[in-house]
């Protein structure tokens, strides 16, 4: 009979622990109801009826600045992300990263989707985040956080950064 090492079941045993939480992060239970009413996600463009450059890639503009009564600008990444009007859980449309920098300007574009090739098509909201350990997964006290919308593809957003409302288990409580 084959007998396995001590050793190997220790690796064996702190490889599935380590790995176990990873899967659920981020993912919230909703209802049979909430998910029909969502409706489906827009379809992905086919590979040639896509815009050949970036300049023809539908996208939103934006510029984003602190509200005038935030005291302390924290250093971090801000964080661009589109979602369909109304939807606030699940993986968003597009993300981009920017440099923690502001004031400043962005566009985000299909280019940004987290699906390559899924259009942007109807009312979208987009939320900027400036997120203070660089980490999106993460909220804590001192985050800045703007939104805007609904607004179409080739539109243009203002978007104001004040502080994130969190919770006690670091959620973003203005998103319920």
């Amino acid at each position: 009979m084959y007998r396995r090492s001590p050793l190997f079941v220790i690796v064996l045993l702190t490889l599935v622990l380590a790995t176990s939480g990873c899967v659920s992060r981020n993912v919230e239970s909703i209802s049979s109801e909430e998910a029909a009413a969502m409706g489906p996600p827009p379809e992905p463009v086919a590979q040639a009826d896509q815009p050949e450059s970036l300049a023809e890639t539908p996208g939103i503009d934006g510029n984003i600045r602190v509200a005038p009564d935030v005291a302390l600008v924290p250093s971090g990444s801000l964080f661009v992300i589109v979602r369909v009007s109304g939807r606030e859980t699940g993986p968003p449309l597009a993300v981009k990263q920017l440099g923690g920098e502001v004031p400043t300007s962005f566009r985000i574009t299909e280019e940004n989707a987290m699906i390559p090739g899924t259009p942007f098509v109807g009312d979208l909201d987009v939320i900027v985040r400036l997120d203070q350990d660089g980490n999106a997964f993460s909220r804590q006290p001192g985050d800045l956080e703007g939104r805007a919308g609904p607004v179409q593809a080739g539109g243009e957003v203002e978007i104001l950064l004040e502080p994130a409302v969190i919770d006690e288990g670091g959620n973003d409580t203005a998103a319920q």
